[in-house]
């Protein structure tokens, strides 16, 4: 039998070679080959939706504290680009404006929904459904992801026919019954704990299997044949299954 090739997910765009969560960096991974990418949307201080994964500046800005402390008047004032100096300034995109950028690249992407402390969980899910239902991309080519259950319970009832998944670093009882709750399409797994039976338990159950954050094709290469259908990495130009 056949194994169908999986698809290739930068991981906040394509990290090893431009700076991540930005448009440079999702650009950068569709050259690369990654057909999709996988990134966070957090919320600013004002509610705006932005492209970012930390709750603080200072890992990858040239500012420091949290990002509650931004508003969207703040964005084209701070620079998101602290890994490859070379590439200039490079703004932290809001929501909509990346998903012009996928639409215009022809991208899919895996939104991770990411909530910080400063937001509760419907604040987040209400902040991007509007920009996300009438934004360019179709829903096919998009996929919802969190590690927050709240999060999912309340995204699975204001997206209905969207397709969704737990992301979880280990594939836990908890983990089964919130599928199944919410009625995901995938799970996206920690590779590093990733069994051969978290594999068939999750496909058995109609589920699909994503994994993050892998970096060594080498390494998870056998995963193709256990059926795993997403691969998630900071070096997409590495990975050719």
């Amino acid at each position: 039998m056949s194994v169908k090739r999986p698809q290739i997910m930068g991981h906040r765009g394509a990290p090893s070679l431009a700076p991540e969560n930005t448009l440079l960096g999702f650009k950068t991974a569709f050259q690369a080959g990654a057909l999709w990418t996988e990134t966070d949307v957090s919320l600013l201080g004002d509610g705006t939706p932005v492209i970012f994964h930390d709750a603080t500046m200072d890992r990858c800005t040239d500012r420091s504290g949290s990002i509650a402390a931004l508003s969207l008047d703040d964005l084209q004032r701070v620079n998101a680009n602290q890994q490859h100096p070379a590439a200039g300034f490079q703004a932290i995109p809001t929501l909509a404006a990346a998903l012009d950028c996928f639409a215009d690249l022809g991208m899919g992407v895996n939104l991770e929904l990411k909530r910080h402390d400063h937001v509760p969980p419907a604040a987040l899910v209400d902040a991007v459904h509007p920009v996300l239902s009438s934004g360019p991309l179709p829903k096919e080519r998009v996929l919802l992801s969190s590690f927050d259950f709240d999060v999912l319970k309340l995204a699975r009832a204001a997206f209905p026919g969207w397709s969704i998944a737990v992301i979880a670093e280990n594939a836990t009882s908890e983990v089964f019954e919130v599928a199944q709750q919410i009625k995901a399409d995938a799970l996206n797994l920690w590779w590093e704990t990733l069994s051969y039976d978290d594999v068939q338990r999750t496909r058995a159950q109609g589920m699909t299997v994503n994994v993050w954050t892998a970096n060594e094709p080498d390494k998870v290469r056998s995963m193709v044949d256990w059926g795993v259908a997403g691969f998630m990495s900071d070096c997409p130009q590495n990975f050719r299954f």
